[in-house]
């Protein structure tokens, strides 16, 4: 993980080398936000400020569930951020959570990043519209708890979750993961591409797309940890994935658009690389872009876990 902003960076410079638009990877997708499973923990942040500003509860289980929802209720909000609807079921979750528990939700920039939640962290700090909980990706978990941007927080299952999915000292914890996939337009797409190898064919010129740049989104930078396993990499060397990606926009089927909603609905990225659980919404959602999901059949393992990190932002 401590090399994962740098092959970021390499990433963007290898494909500026092969004359990319840096302007047009660096745009967000409207997707670019990690993905919160579960709604309980926010409520204990939210209660926990109503007990305690300066010393917020440190376990879950130090507080019984009837005493939090009772406090937060007199907090009467909770305030989040980057959680679009379309993303993990987050629309549903926010909906029951708000019915389960009679709260209201300031949801602050739906499509934002992990960069853009760990800066509203740092310029709201003391502010009543400071994010409660924000959901980052790792590497953002990781730094953003370098700088002391978190609180400790021990939910009711931390004991459950391996070691590889929190940080043990209590500062984030990862909540969900997905699959790496090929997901594309049935419709545009007559051959469906099974594999990265696939991808280099002519049929797919100008077809295939990433869910944004892999500075700053999740999806992208497992897009390319996908291509270097598939490719003889590993997650400690990325560079066959920069090496594939740039093939890919030499023979001209890289699309230098962020796929997003707007991109998969109107045909402009009939081929994304990208979450299953993302890939496969997109069906059901657009049913007129007949779009299919993939697991790719080789790099499969590059379907790595990608723990969404829910932090409790310290100076609450």
């Amino acid at each position: 993980m401590e090399d994962y902003e740098a092959q970021e960076h390499e990433f963007l410079r290898k494909l500026a080398e092969t004359d990319m638009s840096r302007s047009q990877m660096l745009k967000r997708s409207v997707a670019a936000a990690a993905g919160l499973t579960a709604l309980s923990s926010p409520g204990i942040a939210l209660a926990g400020r109503r007990l305690g500003e300066k010393a917020p509860p440190l376990k879950g289980s130090s507080v019984s569930m009837k005493e939090m929802v009772a406090e937060a209720k007199k907090e009467g909000k909770l305030n989040v951020i980057a959680l679009p609807h379309d993303w993990a079921n987050y629309g549903a979750i926010i909906s029951a959570f708000k019915k389960k528990y009679g709260l209201s939700m300031d949801e602050q920039n739906p499509d934002g990043s992990s960069s853009q939640e760990n800066e509203a962290v740092r310029s709201l700090k003391g502010d009543s519209r400071a994010p409660d909980v924000v959901d980052d990706g790792p590497a953002f978990a990781i730094s953003g708890t370098a700088e002391g941007l978190f609180a400790k927080y021990f939910n009711r299952n931390f004991g459950t979750i391996p070691r590889s999915m929190k940080d043990t000292r209590g500062y984030w914890v990862g909540d969900y993961w997905g699959a790496v996939s090929i997901g594309y337009n049935a419709g545009i797409v007559k051959t469906p591409p099974k594999t990265f190898a696939d991808l280099l064919k002519p049929d797919y010129k100008g077809k295939v797309a990433l869910n944004g740049s892999p500075l700053t989104s999740g999806s992208a930078v497992a897009g390319v940890f996908a291509a270097a396993l598939s490719n003889g990499g590993s997650l400690s060397n990325v560079g066959p994935g920069i090496d594939w990606f740039a093939k890919l926009k030499s023979v001209g089927n890289w699309v230098p658009v962020p796929a997003n909603q707007q991109t998969v609905a109107s045909g402009q990225t009939p081929i994304v690389i990208d979450w299953d659980y993302l890939n496969l919404a997109y069906g059901p959602e657009f049913p007129a872009a007949q779009w299919k999901t993939n697991i790719p059949s080789s790099g499969s393992r590059a379907t790595r876990t990608r723990p969404g990190s829910r932090t409790w932002p310290s100076g609450r």
